[in-house]
This record gives structure tokens, sequence and C-alpha cells, in this order.
């Protein structure tokens, strides 16, 4: 972020001399140049924290980020889609052989596609009870826009996922008599699999593919995730605090802030509960 957004941006006004409209301005260009909200929230943050302690150490007298209006981050939940089994079993007849486990890891896991492209052969147990995937890294771009293995976006993202049987059966082949070493997952020439090569000349044609057969959503990359997530709490048996864990969330309110209107047995309590109290209610 310092080197992408601040250094090269705002880098050379001297402290003493950067002020609220500086800091008005710079948002203002990150917004024009396409960044998130989200993102941009996240490097505001980074760059007040600077200053706070610049204003503690006396270099400045008061934080100029204090006060600046950010552009508004919608909720996690306002744009999450969830796709039906009936729904993602359009879409993956779509994707070329070399991705389909890819597609099919992620959906099954919850992972994100940064991580789950950043898995190692070692990283996969398929001889343990359960067998499992260990994630503890992901795909990081630094200052030159160039990609290297680094940690997951949290601390809490380091966490070890159990496998289905079905996904077992699916990574058999892909763990089989491979070096430790190589990554789970890879381009057909046996390289890293890139996030924009990927969306653009296999995500989006299997989604349109999958669109000529009827789907009427246009689901992104990450949208696995969350349809991972949907399935698990349409089905039963998971908490929110197991699905935060398998996740990698840094709290289950987080969980409970995106998914918690998917439990079906929270909808029914709810339900059941009004009941209870109009009961006494005369017609």
């Amino acid at each position: 972020m310092l080197d992408l957004r601040i250094r090269n941006t705002i880098g050379h006004i001297p402290v003493d001399e950067f002020g609220y409209r500086d800091v008005m301005r710079w948002v203002k260009a990150l917004s024009v140049d396409g960044v998130a909200p989200k993102s941009i929230k996240n490097i505001h943050g980074l760059l007040s924290a600077a200053m706070k302690t610049a204003e503690l150490l006396g270099y400045i007298s008061r934080n100029p980020c204090r006060g600046v209006a950010l552009p508004t981050v919608e909720r996690a939940e306002d744009d999450a889609l969830f796709l039906t089994h009936a729904e993602f079993s359009l879409l993956i007849v779509g994707m070329p052989p070399q991705y389909k486990t890819l597609v099919q890891f992620m959906v099954m896991t919850g992972a994100r596609f940064g991580e789950a492209t950043a898995l190692r052969v070692a990283d996969i147990d398929l001889l343990s009870k359960p067998p499992t995937a260990r994630i503890n890294k992901a795909w990081k771009r630094d200052g030159q826009s160039r990609y290297y293995m680094g940690p997951t976006k949290t601390r809490a993202g380091r966490r070890t996922i159990g496998l289905n049987p079905t996904l077992v059966d699916l990574l058999v082949p892909l763990v089989a008599s491979r070096p430790g070493s190589e990554l789970l997952f890879t381009t057909p020439s046996g390289q890293r699999i890139a996030h924009k090569p990927f969306w653009q000349h296999h995500w989006v044609p299997a989604v349109r593919a999958a669109q000529a057969q009827g789907l009427t959503k246009a689901p992104r990359i990450h949208d696995l995730r969350h349809t991972h997530a949907s399935w698990l709490l349409q089905n039963g048996g998971i908490s929110l605090f197991a699905l935060s864990r398998r996740l990698g969330h840094a709290s289950v309110r987080t969980t409970e802030q995106v998914y918690g209107h998917l439990m079906p047995q929270a909808l029914q309590d709810g339900a059941d509960a009004t009941e209870r109290s109009v009961r006494g209610l005369k017609s």
C-alpha cells in the first residue's frame, strides 16, 4: 500500500506541510483511479496511523487524516451471491478440464482464490483422518506489481480445513507422485494461476456458457466462497463459530454479518417466537 498508493503520490510532501486538503485530494484521486472503497479505507488507515504517530512525536500539531470523508463501504452481504448446486453444475460444465478441480476445491472449502492457488502439494494430507488442506499463505503483490507468496490475509486465515471424500477423490491425481514443493494447482505449462488471465480467459467464458444454459446470475470467482458458506449453513449441522474458523474470518461477528441470515433454524426460531408472542392478539 505504501509503495503503490502513498509513496509515489503524496510521499514528496513534507510532513509538516501535509494537510487536510492534501488528504481529501488524495482520497478523491484514489476513487478516480478505480480503487475500491474498502481498499481506500485500508490505505487511509495506514496513512492515518503514521500521521497519528507523527502527532504524538510532535512533528505535526494535528493528524490531517482525522475527519476526512471516505467513500461508502458497502456491507459484505450486500454484494454476496450464492449459487445453488444446480447453478454450480451449469458453471463447472463450461470450465476447462485443467481448472475444474481448482474451482471445485474453492466451492468445497471456501478458500480464497489467492489461498487456493498458493497451495503446495505438501499442504494436502490425504492420509490423515480426516484428510486436510493446510492454508497458511497466499499470493501478494509488491510495489512493482510483482507477485510473491506471503502470509494469509489475516492471522486467523492460517487454518487447516477438513476435506470431504468427494474432494479427496478429485485431489488424489494432483498429489500422487508429485514433489511436495510443487504448486498444487497450475496452468497447463506448470506456472502459477494468475487471477486476471484466469478470470478473463476461463471464468467469464464458463459463466457465459452457463448463462446460455439457463443460469440467470453472474457470479464472481469470490462468490464460490459465499456459495460454500451458504451450502454448509442451509444444509445444517455447522455452527457459525465452526464456519468462521473454516473460512478464516478474524471474528465470528464477520461470519454472522455476512451469512447469519442463511441459517434455516435461526429463521424458523424467529418465526416461531413471533407466533408465540402474537397468539394473545385478537383479530
